[in-house]
C-alpha cells in the first residue's frame, strides 16, 4: 500500500510539469519579437469588465416629480414629447379611463352634496343665532358640511396627484394631464393608444436629466469594487463613478447591484453598455499584462527573464481585467522581469515544437 501511495505521489509530481529554462541570446529574443517588462511598474488597464443598463437617476427626488395612476388608462392625445422642457401647468397629454370617469363622477356628486351641506349649515347658523333652533342642530349640520368638505378635498388631491387639475379636468378627448413641476420631461407617453399600467411611472419631470448605470457584480468580484471607483467606457473614457453598492445578494443571479452616476458620454435609458470599473488589487497579488500570460494545457505561464533567457513559470490567475491579468504573487518576485508579445514561440520551445 505504501509503495502505491509513493508511486501516485511521484506520478502527480511529474504531472505538475517541471519546466526547464529556455536559453536565448538577446539577438534571438529580438528576432522572436519579444519584449521584456518589469512587474513592479504600473500597467494601463481600464479595470474589471461588466455589462450595465442605463436608467434614470431617481436618487435626487427633491428635484424630481413622478406621476402615476392607480388604475389602467389609455393615451388619447399627446402635446409634449420626451426631452422637452415643460413649465408647471403645461398640458402634456390627455388620457381616457372608465375608472377615472367614475372617480370624476364621484367628485362632482360630492361637490354638489357639499354645496347643499354648506347652504344648510349657513341657514342653521342664522336660525341658531335667532334662537329658532338649538345649538346641537346647528353643530350637527356644521359637522356634516365639514365631512363633505374633507371628502371633496381628498378627491381633488387624488386628481392633482395624477396630474389632473380638478377645476379644469376635461380636454378635447379625455382628462387633461398637466405638469406638476417645471423641468425636463424625461418620461412621457410616446404614441396614441399607449396603455398606462397602474402604479407605473408614465410621466417624470426633473431639473436635470441625470442618468445612472445599474451594474450587477458577481460576488467573487464585488469585494474589489468600492464607492468612488471610476467607471470607464469601451474607449477608456471616464464616464462616472460608483455611488452605491447594495448589501443584498440577488440569489437568482448570485450578483450584487452597484450603481454609478453617469457624468459623461451620450447614453439613453434602457441601453445596455459595456463598462470597466477601477477595481482594488487583491492582497498578495500582482498585475501582469495580458500579453505576458499564455495558457499551456492546464497551466497559465509567464516567462521570467533570466541571465541565460527565460524561465517558464506557472502562475495562478485570480481574475482577468482589461489588458491585464491579476495573478497570485506566491513564489513570484514582484521585481522580476517577464516576456511580453509573441509568447507562442516560447510556448513552442517549451513543448519541443519544431525539433527535428
Amino acid at each position: 500500500m505504501k509503495t502505491l501511495i509513493i508511486f501516485v505521489c511521484l506520478f502527480l509530481g511529474l504531472q505538475a510539469q517541471a519546466y526547464e529554462e529556455i536559453a536565448l541570446t538577446p539577438k534571438q529574443i529580438e528576432g522572436l519579437g519579444l519584449k521584456v517588462v518589469s512587474l513592479d511598474q504600473k500597467f494601463a488597464t481600464r479595470g474589471l469588465p461588466f455589462s450595465a443598463s442605463i436608467d434614470f437617476n431617481n436618487f435626487n427626488l427633491k428635484h424630481t416629480v413622478i406621476q402615476s395612476l392607480s388604475f389602467n388608462a389609455t393615451v388619447v392625445a399627446i402635446y409634449k414629447n420626451e426631452g422637452e422642457f415643460v413649465h408647471k401647468g403645461d398640458l402634456i397629454c390627455e388620457i381616457s379611463s372608465i375608472d377615472l370617469s367614475n372617480l370624476y363622477f364621484e367628485l362632482q356628486n360630492n361637490q354638489n352634496k357639499l354645496k347643499v351641506a354648506l347652504d344648510v349649515s349657513t341657514k342653521d347658523h342664522e336660525l341658531y343665532k335667532q334662537g329658532v333652533i338649538a345649538k346641537r342642530e346647528y353643530q350637527n349640520s356644521f359637522l356634516i358640511s365639514q365631512e363633505m368638505s374633507l371628502k371633496v378635498r381628498q378627491l381633488e388631491t387624488t386628481f392633482a396627484n395624477f396630474g389632473i387639475d380638478p377645476k379644469d379636468p376635461l380636454g378635447l378627448y379625455g382628462f387633461r394631464i398637466i405638469a406638476r413641476n417645471s423641468g425636463i420631461l424625461s418620461i412621457a407617453p410616446k404614441v396614441l393608444g399607449e396603455k398606462i399600467l397602474p402604479f407605473t411611472t408614465y410621466i417624470r419631470i426633473s431639473e436635470n436629466n441625470d442618468l445612472i448605470a445599474r451594474i450587477k457584480l458577481p460576488v467573487s468580484l464585488s469585494r474589489y469594487i468600492r464607492r468612488g471607483s471610476k467607471v470607464f467606457d469601451q474607449m477608456g473614457n471616464a464616464i462616472g463613478a460608483i455611488q452605491s453598492i447594495s448589501v443584498v445578494l440577488d440569489k437568482s443571479s448570485n450578483t450584487i447591484l452597484a450603481t454609478a452616476r453617469i457624468e459623461a458620454g451620450n447614453f439613453h435609458v434602457g441601453e445596455m453598455i459595456d463598462v470597466y470599473i477601477e477595481g482594488a488589487k487583491p492582497k498578495h497579488s500582482l498585475l501582469v499584462p495580458s500579453d505576458a500570460v499564455i495558457k499551456n494545457d492546464q497551466d497559465y505561464l509567464i516567462f521570467v527573464r533570466t541571465k541565460k533567457g527565460f524561465m517558464p513559470t506557472p502562475v495562478k490567475v485570480i481574475e482577468e481585467r482589461n489588458h491585464v491579468f491579476v495573478i497570485s504573487s506566491e513564489n513570484i518576485n514582484p521585481h522580476a522581469k517577464v516576456a511580453t508579445g509573441a509568447l507562442v514561440s516560447l510556448k513552442g520551445i517549451v513543448n519541443n515544437l519544431g525539433d527535428e
